[in-house]
């Protein structure tokens, strides 16, 4: 019976995003670099691949360094979006109403919000080694036709989408507990830009939630990428989260005001 009713939670939360703005947010997202790239290396190509390393090593390059400072904010915002949604309609009360558990409520929303960045990073995977191919057909010459492992980039995808859900967490429940979108915005920004100032020197920062992303990364397409090699802030992460998803279960039990 949970089965079926977790299950029909989920169900009710896909149909609710269907036809809205985070629907195709989630979508459309991670096709804003490669969608870049492609133009940069349609034009610049020869220029970017002269400069030293394979056309593949560029590649990554030029998604990877965009792709970390900006995932953040993409879950920053699909966490608001989530739960905003009753908040802003005054409908908490109507969802506590129906016959569904707050657990079982507070679990669909999880599962549909890991899904979505899960289904975001996977798709900015593919869509990054489909620009690889589109350029090559383009230009045969730039060295697009190289051999490259397309499982090692999905592998590190899964691994960023892992180290993400640290941070991810806490936004999911900082979205839960205030209708204030600037304050989980102004964490978030907080949170991203002490990683950047503290991870230049800082013995400790190989800590820092909000950095968990950028140290599991590898360098995909060179010779010296191993997917286990940065899995210490995947674990840590993995720990964080736990923690707060919860904490955050627990919480939507005991609250009593909506």
């Amino acid at each position: 019976m949970a089965i079926l009713a977790l299950k029909k939670g989920i169900s009710a939360e896909i149909y609710k995003y269907r036809s809205t703005f985070v629907f195709w947010f989630v979508l459309l997202a991670p096709a804003f670099i490669p969608a870049i790239n492609l133009i940069a290396f349609l034009r610049r190509g020869d220029a970017i691949v002269a400069r030293g390393g394979t056309a593949w090593e560029n590649l990554m390059q030029f998604s990877s360094g965009p792709a970390n400072f900006l995932f953040p904010f993409f879950v920053i915002i699909v966490a608001l979006f989530v739960n905003t949604i009753e908040s802003n309609s005054n409908t908490w009360k109507l969802i506590y109403a129906q016959p569904l558990s707050r657990l079982n409520v507070f679990c669909s929303k999880m599962l549909v919000y890991i899904a979505m960045l899960f289904c975001s990073l996977m798709l900015f995977g593919l869509m990054t080694y489909a620009v690889g191919w589109l350029v090559h057909l383009a230009n045969p010459d730039l060295g697009f036709a190289d051999p490259f492992n397309l499982w090692h980039l999905l592998g590190n995808c899964f691994t960023i989408f892992l180290a993400t859900l640290g941070f991810g967490s806490i936004h999911f429940y900082l979205s839960q507990r205030t209708k204030n979108l600037i304050l989980p915005l102004g964490i978030g920004v907080g949170g991203i830009v002490s990683f950047m100032i503290l991870v230049q020197g800082w013995e400790y920062a190989r800590y820092h939630p909000y950095g968990y992303h950028v140290l599991s990364s590898g360098p995909v397409g060179t010779e010296n990428f191993s997917l286990w090699s940065h899995m210490e802030p995947v674990y840590l992460s993995l720990a964080l989260a736990a923690v707060v998803f919860s904490i955050a279960a627990i919480d939507t039990q005991r609250k009593r005001i909506i």
